[in-house]
């Protein structure tokens, strides 16, 4: 049986955990990964449908299971497990994080181990990396586990970028509103690389990739590019292979790596119709 028909047949679902502080905007990108509308359901490790209200409460209690599995009607392929941002500083927060990990990896089962993890970094705040996002990268890092660094709300910083430059054509360091505009992006990108980019990348466990998302809360952004610096982040074929079958709203990837494996076309268009 051909490779990736044999491995969608056995391996049902690409696993992924992700991090990231209060207000960075995961739960909008995992919306926009699976093309949902809805919040996930939420499950036990056992798979058992776990009530929504029973979660909130526990959150409100300030109580927090990154074992808990959430999955989206619309694409039900993807299991994601969420962790708080070590924005608290809390110890017990990162050891459960680690030791989720740590855990994972021992797993034999390709199902039970954790593929992937989405770290997500907003950049609309004066706290580029906090002093638990430092330790997370200099001292534990995840094994063989690949990470890909979200830097989330970019539209926020061009908006400061634009907000600076205007100041300055009132000093007279900038010609025109235009001028100010033109430049707010190119300033926005400067500040992202370093303030954020160039210290995550000095780390001793740095990502293995990093995308910038902005204007997510509107309906027809997209994670393209995560999508696709996911799957090239993925030095794993039989991992890779998975990850472009699961997910289903990226036609463009699907086809890209059929070309290397040409049975996923084959899967991609029966499923498709």
């Amino acid at each position: 049986m051909n490779k990736a028909i044999e491995l969608r047949s056995k391996y049902e679902h690409f696993r992924i955990l992700i991090i990231g502080r209060a207000n960075a905007g995961k739960t909008t990108i995992l919306k926009k990964v699976c093309n949902s509308i809805d919040d996930p359901e939420i499950f036990s490790p056992s798979g058992e449908k776990i009530d929504i209200s029973t979660v909130q409460e526990s959150s409100e209690r300030g109580l927090h299971d990154i074992e808990h599995q959430l999955m989206f009607k619309s694409n039900p392929q993807f299991i994601f497990h969420d962790s708080r941002g070590f924005e608290s500083g809390s110890v017990d927060e990162m050891e459960a994080v680690t030791s989720f990990i740590t855990e994972r990896a021992k797993s034999n089962e390709l199902s039970e181990q954790l593929h992937a993890i989405w770290y997500c970094l907003p950049t609309d705040t004066d706290r580029p990396l906090l002093e638990a996002d430092q330790k997370f990268f200099n001292e534990y890092g995840c094994g063989r586990v690949p990470i890909v660094a979200i830097f989330t709300k970019f539209d926020a910083l061009v908006s400061k970028a634009f907000g600076e430059l205007r100041k300055e054509l009132h000093q007279g360091q900038v010609h025109s509103v235009k001028a100010a505009r033109d430049k707010k992006t190119e300033r926005a990108k400067a500040k992202l690389n370093t303030n954020f980019i160039e210290p995550l990348m000095a780390t001793m466990f740095r990502p293995s990739g990093h995308v910038q998302l902005c204007d997510m809360q509107k309906e027809k952004s997209n994670c393209t590019e995560l999508i696709e610096k996911t799957a090239e982040v993925l030095d794993d074929e039989t991992l890779k292979l998975l990850f472009v079958s699961v997910q289903e709203n990226n036609v463009k990837i699907c086809i890209n790596y059929a070309i290397i494996n040409q049975c996923l076309i084959k899967y991609f268009l029966k499923n498709s119709m």
